[in-house]
């Protein structure tokens, strides 16, 4: 797979990558971490970075790039792989397209698709690249690498952790990731994201089977003067961890009537409720997009048929 990766990126001398809308640290880490890994190793080619704003992101920021750039350009897809959540949707003007993924989610669009759901982050993808291919980074890229492979693991307490995610971040560290630096500005948080913090643990509800849930219109951001993407999957762990508490899930409205939903499950796998409503991700972590509150409660309700079946099964 790596050999194939760096094989289509040699082919051109300008490339361009995306991730997904709403970009979490392992997008964003991925995105400027594979930039780094080809102008390291590539520093002829011109590699440009794209996409919406996020306001977690401590590492950098995205390129202002014309609609010539994309005519004879590669377009990498990081951390995604379905077209509806690519930022940017000029990749389709690109020569050609590759996605880079580790969900358990299949690509309708890219026309090289590398993909490796036993990966606890596509940042230990790209790691591991540089590791098997004996590639050169530097103590930026490294740094980049390391932020997705730490937040993407849930700080290592994920059950997908395992060695190779430790082989990886003592690989990282070796080549200068600064964790330090890193973590100062990840665990620094503005006192309106405290409060909200807060809010959750005080509102959150239960269902008959204990699954936790909170259901969030868009005042909730007002009031805290935070974005759409903070009170979704900047809040979903605030109800993990918790005795008795098997699955969480958070629903959160944007300004347009679109509700996100982020999954969460302790031991039960619950992707395939979040594909029953067009989503994907992990076993134990994935999403979807609901146009209508009902859906909400009808999700609920199928969360609670799965924690019921389960246990009778146990």
């Amino acid at each position: 797979m790596y050999k194939d990766i760096l094989n289509k990126i040699e082919e051109y001398d300008v490339i361009v990558i995306h991730r997904h809308i709403q970009p979490d640290l392992d997008a964003i880490g991925s995105q400027l971490g594979l930039r780094g890994i080809i102008q390291n190793n590539y520093p002829d080619k011109s590699v440009y970075v794209v996409g919406d704003d996020s306001d977690i992101n401590i590492l950098g920021s995205m390129d202002e790039v014309s609609d010539d750039v994309f005519k004879n350009a590669l377009s990498i897809v990081l951390d995604v792989a379905g077209s509806k959540r690519v930022s940017d949707a000029r990749f389709e003007q690109a020569s050609e397209t590759m996605v880079i993924d580790h969900h358990k989610n299949g690509t309708d669009f890219a026309d090289h698709f590398f993909s490796d759901s036993n990966q606890i982050a596509t940042c230990q993808i790209l790691t591991e690249m540089c590791i098997r291919e004996d590639l050169t980074i530097c103590s930026d890229t490294a740094t980049y690498l390391y932020a997705g492979l730490v937040t993407d693991s849930g700080r290592f307490l994920y059950p997908m952790t395992n060695a190779l995610t430790f082989e990886c971040a003592a690989y990282l560290v070796k080549k200068g990731a600064r964790v330090q630096e890193f973590y100062d500005g990840l665990y620094d948080e503005e006192l309106n994201f405290k409060k909200l913090k807060g809010y959750f643990i005080n509102n959150f509800k239960t269902t008959k089977q204990n699954v936790a849930y909170m259901k969030n219109t868009p005042d909730i951001k007002k009031r805290f003067n935070v974005s759409t993407f903070t009170v979704s999957r900047g809040m979903v762990n605030q109800m993990s961890g918790i005795h008795g508490i098997p699955v969480w899930a958070n629903f959160t409205e944007d300004d347009d009537g679109l509700i996100y939903v982020e999954i969460r499950s302790k031991k039960t796998p619950v992707v395939e409720i979040a594909k029953k409503y067009g989503g994907g991700g992990h076993d134990l972590a994935c999403g979807c997009t609901l146009s209508e509150w009902d859906d909400a409660d009808k999700l609920l309700e199928d969360l609670d048929r799965l924690i019921e079946r389960t246990q009778n099964n146990g």
